[in-house]
């Protein structure tokens, strides 16, 4: 329940609380798979908490987050730590729909 995100990185995938960074083994699609609902894909490598999501906006992203060349793309602002993950575009319709049915 302490869980804010997950985000794979190189061979391991990076598990965020409010307080503290872990780092798995586990693959970001066993982890998807085994929590079921209470989290939502919205990048290839990020898995989000839902009721962990604050916003969905667009930004400046880094790199390889980037929708285009102009550095914008869309990314959802995670709560308590105020972080920003991006947002895939393919994925973007799915975390506005998680949003509204969560009353944001």
């Amino acid at each position: 329940s302490d869980v804010l995100y997950m985000k794979a990185e190189l061979k391991y995938v990076t598990l965020r609380t409010a307080e503290h960074t872990h780092v798995l083994d586990d693959s970001l699609a066993e982890l998807a798979e085994r929590l079921g609902d209470r989290f939502l894909r919205v990048h290839r490598n990020a898995l989000v908490a839902r009721n962990a999501v604050r916003a969905l906006e667009r930004r400046t992203l880094a790199g390889g987050e980037r929708d285009d060349d102009s550095g914008e793309g869309w990314a959802v602002r995670m709560a308590p730590v105020d972080e920003w993950l991006a947002v895939s575009r393919r994925q973007v319709a799915a975390v506005r729909d998680a949003l509204v049915a969560l009353g944001r």
